[in-house]
């Protein structure tokens, strides 16, 4: 299999808008958020540096989506 396919296949945004559960990227980007508060919390509270932090997946998904409503 090609590997940008399986990429694509293992991206969970992706997942969620090929499954159905949400209709657009940002609905997606906006669900994945919601089901992982828990972890962003733990690296909140982690040691990691300030520039770790910021370059964690989660976190720059967080950042990109700012005080958009």
């Amino acid at each position: 299999m090609n590997t940008s396919a399986t990429s694509i296949l293992d991206d969970p945004i992706a997942q969620l808008l090929l499954s159905g559960e949400a209709d657009n990227p940002s609905a997606a980007e906006r669900l994945y958020l919601e089901r992982h508060l828990h972890e962003i919390f733990e690296l909140v509270e982690s040691a990691l540096s300030d520039e770790d932090f910021r370059q964690h997946p989660l976190v720059a998904l967080l950042f990109s989506h700012g005080s958009r409503g």
